[in-house]
């Protein structure tokens, strides 16, 4: 595709902003020097940045600059607004935030499988209802965020799995309208893994694991630097990989299933399966899954012998697709980020004793982490709008050029 004059502009304008928001606050003289561009253009691109209300002045005693009194750039925190949505299963939490990232406000609302049949009309009324509480102005929205755990077609417009629940729901469409604004669509994990490798405590790491779980397993791989996996989703599917028989509960946790499918990794480690043991082996009232889930890591936490062992059979398996991994790779470090985080030090402490008990590479020494992002932070879906500025995309709807 033909990149026209004005695109190089657009890519200027948020090659500038980014840098702003980088330092929080930073004088023309120094953005010229790293960014490279003349201190005139500095001076035109900042009047363009500055006139649509994205950053502005402020002046500082401590900015490292020559000159007279210091005038520094930062974000403007005042007049663009953005909505961030995190989809889940049993849960949507939208967010309203500013262009800094803060959150304004946040609500959350339950989901039950009887509105996926409607999904698109319950998420419109949700953000709806959401506005009632927090007045959305039309003119100060820049854009709609929307974090799916689960999975969306290529379009980017039509959610096509929640969880493990295949569903149809033109959700871009829908909201398109009714609002004006551009609607970025993406997986959860794609939005979790480029917040990490972008913005987060990773960002000077070359090889990294990134591990979610869940409804489902989610992985990727950082190798010098670059994602191993380069199209559009940006994840390794490992869903099918066979695990070996490690106790009873290996039989007992899908033994629905047959002979080929009960040793696959998907059914051995995620969610659904998880809770066919805690349904086993302890007498309770939780239908939910996440409920489910949540009452598991209180056994954990009070140390009952069925959780523990559970807790052992799920370790074993991540350790051993780890360890796999790893041996392929050499990365030593790996990032969960899970649920399961609350019951993160008997979790970590596990996989660690069974990674370096296995590893062909001995010399390897494992350093596991935990995203520096709640699971369903605003900031995770906030990546995309942020991206989309850095790259020129958003602006092309505020700015005349």
């Amino acid at each position: 595709m033909k990149i026209t004059s004005s695109d190089y502009k657009y890519q200027h304008l948020g090659t500038v902003y980014r840098l702003v928001e980088q330092f929080e606050l930073i004088s023309r003289t120094d953005l010229a020097k790293l960014s490279g561009f003349a201190p005139a253009s500095m001076t035109v691109l900042t009047k363009i940045l500055i006139d649509h209300k994205l950053i502005l002045e402020r002046t500082s005693q401590n900015l490292p600059s020559r000159g007279r009194p210091a005038v520094g750039l930062s974000v403007s925190p005042f007049h663009w607004r953005y909505l961030c949505l995190t989809l889940a299963p049993q849960k949507l939490s939208i967010a309203l935030c500013d262009l800094s990232g803060k959150l304004i406000y946040q609500q959350h609302y339950n989901l039950t499988s009887d509105e996926y049949l409607s999904l698109d009309q319950h998420i419109l009324h949700c953000i709806q209802t959401f506005s009632l509480n927090t007045p959305l102005t039309n003119e100060a929205l820049l854009a709609i965020s929307i974090s799916v755990v689960g999975k969306i077609d290529r379009t980017k417009t039509i959610i096509t799995q929640l969880g493990q629940q295949p569903l149809t729901c033109p959700l871009v469409e829908t909201l398109h309208r009714h609002f004006n604004q551009p609607i970025l669509l993406n997986e959860h994990f794609q939005l979790w893994l480029l917040a990490e490798a972008t913005l987060g405590s990773l960002i000077a790491n070359d090889n990294v694991i990134f591990l979610q779980l869940d409804d489902q397993v989610n992985l990727s791989v950082l190798l010098k630097g670059a994602l191993l996996h380069q199209d559009e989703h940006k994840r390794m599917n490992v869903d099918k990989m066979i695990m070996p028989k490690f106790s009873p509960l290996s039989d007992e946790i899908a033994e629905q299933q047959t002979e080929i499918e009960r040793y696959q990794l998907t059914n051995q480690v995620t969610f659904p399966a998880l809770a066919n043991l805690i349904d086993r082996y302890f007498d309770h009232q939780h239908t939910c899954l996440e409920d489910k889930i949540n009452y598991f890591c209180e056994q954990v936490e009070a140390e009952n012998p069925q959780a523990m062992q559970i807790l052992s059979h799920l370790t074993d398996n991540l350790a051993y697709m780890l360890m796999n991994l790893i041996n392929i790779f050499s990365t030593e470090k790996i990032m969960l980020n899970s649920p399961l985080l609350r019951i993160k030090k008997p979790l970590f402490e596990q996989l660690q004793t069974k990674l370096q008990q296995n590893l062909l590479l001995n010399e390897l020494r494992i350093d596991i982490v935990t995203s520096q992002y709640d699971w369903d932070s605003p900031l995770i879906p906030s990546i995309a709008i942020k991206l989309g500025i850095y790259e020129g995309c958003l602006l092309k709807g505020i700015v005349e050029v």
